[in-house]
């Protein structure tokens, strides 16, 4: 039996088929918020991460036609938003790259002092934290505690067993124990 969220996408992946606007309407509206929290954490440019969310819904009319609606509509539009955020992220690497090599080598980083950090500069660590993961464990994790998607939905979108997912969801929170604890006891 399928839930109320999965009929709903069943229907959208038919009316796209089918080039009905409303079902397309009812995708975007649903989905762009999502979408869009997902490219920005990848990205971590909002301007940019609005761009690929716009882009997501304009390559998903163009495919349209050949939407299977048997495979997971949501599972689809965030592997299209990852991909393109990967690939912003790749350009924008290289372009930093070529910047950084003509500037200084080295640049300098303040800390801050661990005695006056309020909650946003811990949110903060926790986000550098979760940066330090492993890509995949990361992107496991911020599908899981971020976007509310069960460990199948995300082993859908990343091609991996379930058993995998939950793995990477259990090393990621480990990872974070110990930075926190760490971070307690300094």
């Amino acid at each position: 039996m399928r839930s109320d969220e999965e009929e709903s996408f069943l229907d959208w992946s038919h009316g796209l088929r089918r080039s009905e606007a409303n079902a397309f309407e009812a995708v975007f509206d649903a989905m762009y918020d999502p979408l869009y929290r997902y490219s920005l954490y990848i990205t971590r440019d909002r301007e940019a991460s609005s761009d690929i969310v716009q882009d997501v819904f304009v390559k998903l009319w163009q495919v349209r036609e050949t939407i299977d609606p048997e495979r997971s509509l949501k599972s689809l539009l965030y592997q299209m938003a990852r991909n393109y955020s990967l690939n912003h992220e790749r350009q924008k690497k290289r372009h930093a790259t070529d910047a950084l090599s003509e500037e200084h080598p080295a640049a300098s980083h303040d800390t801050l002092n661990d005695e006056n950090l309020d909650a946003d500069a811990l949110r903060r660590r926790l986000e550098e934290w979760i940066e330090d993961m492993p890509v995949r464990r990361r992107e496991a994790f911020m599908l899981s505690r971020y976007e509310g998607m069960s460990h199948e939905e995300i082993a859908s979108l990343m091609k991996l067993a379930p058993k995998t997912v939950n793995n990477h969801i259990v090393l990621a929170l480990q990872h974070l124990r110990q930075k926190v604890e760490a971070y307690n006891n300094a």
